[in-house]
């Protein structure tokens, strides 16, 4: 019985998939059927052999010979309380690999990824959205009353990085915690995946002559409808085009072309951005004396510049 002995805890919009996917295709990784398995936020049984066994499932395709067993739940991170001592139960050597991007340029791009997606009106705004985040984080407002999933309301205090990442360092051995940033891999993706791998302790030269392509881009449908259909259809097909990247790639390719909108989003409206900044201020001050930063993170500078 397999059991993933690495996981991609965080964070949403970070990274994570095309993480996920580039390692995925590494020989001497297998990845879980479905990338999200979210089990210890949402599948765990009080019962731990059941919980072994129900596991187990998402990794029973995995060769006994391969070192990697690889899941990447995004949630894991802003879900610590809950998911901590879950995962310390069951995985005792587990690595944990953490992605954090600027908090305010994360939250934005959730917001139309999910706007994208038809998970949020595109009629609620991105000030709408914020004021209802803190709404709902002030206890003031239910998420019926905001009209709004609770998940998506909580988005907001998901970029509080410090405040879920110590229970991690707390219930951990510092080695097998990693903590990357966004920024780097989009700066210089085969440096960031040569890192990850000497922490993986896999071969580095696999990246070499790998050809790196982003996953889960942004981008918004011209027929809504059809895009429900093909959310829902994406969601249920996952374990089978997951074991195949390139027909993935393929079919997404096929469907942008028949019923993409656009790509990408507007800027953030500057006095919303101004508003995160000094939101996330005080948490980007504390990440950065829970963890060696290994060169300059703009967010992380600018915070210590303000705070200073």
């Amino acid at each position: 019985m397999r059991i993933a002995n690495f996981i991609i805890a965080g964070t949403e919009k970070a990274g994570t998939t095309s993480v996920f996917t580039y390692l995925s295709e590494h020989p001497e990784v297998c990845a879980a059927s479905r990338k999200e398995t979210d089990f210890f936020c949402d599948h765990w049984k009080t019962d731990r052999n059941r919980s072994l066994r129900e596991y187990a499932g998402y990794f029973s395709h995995c060769p006994a010979d391969v070192p990697i067993v690889m899941e990447a739940s995004p949630g894991y991170l802003g879900d610590a309380e809950l998911v901590v001592p879950r995962i310390a139960q069951i995985l005792k050597d587990v690595r944990i690999l953490f992605i954090l991007r600027d908090p305010v340029e994360r939250i934005y791009s959730s917001y139309n990824f999910h706007v994208g997606r038809l998970d949020i009106d595109a009629s609620v705004d991105f000030a709408t959205y914020i004021s209802r985040c803190k709404a709902y984080a002030r206890k003031e407002q239910t998420p019926e009353e905001l009209g709004m999933d609770e998940w998506y309301l909580r988005v907001l205090e998901f970029g509080c990085y410090s405040r879920y990442l110590r229970l991690y360092l707390e219930a951990f051995p510092s080695h097998r915690i990693k903590v990357m940033f966004f920024e780097q891999l989009k700066t210089d993706t085969a440096t960031f995946m040569t890192e990850l791998s000497r922490f993986l302790e896999i071969d580095s030269d696999f990246w070499s002559s790998y050809r790196f392509r982003k996953s889960n881009v942004t981008f918004f449908a011209g027929n809504e409808t059809l895009h429900r259909m093909a959310v829902m259809l994406n969601d249920k097909a996952e374990p089978l085009l997951r074991s195949n990247p390139a027909a993935k790639r393929f079919l997404v390719s096929i469907y942008k072309k028949i019923n993409q909108r656009r790509e990408g989003y507007d800027a953030m409206p500057i006095a919303v951005e101004n508003e995160l900044r000094q939101f996330y201020r005080p948490f980007n001050t504390e990440l950065s004396g829970m963890i060696d930063i290994d060169g300059a993170i703009p967010w992380i500078a600018q915070s210590l510049a303000e705070s200073a």
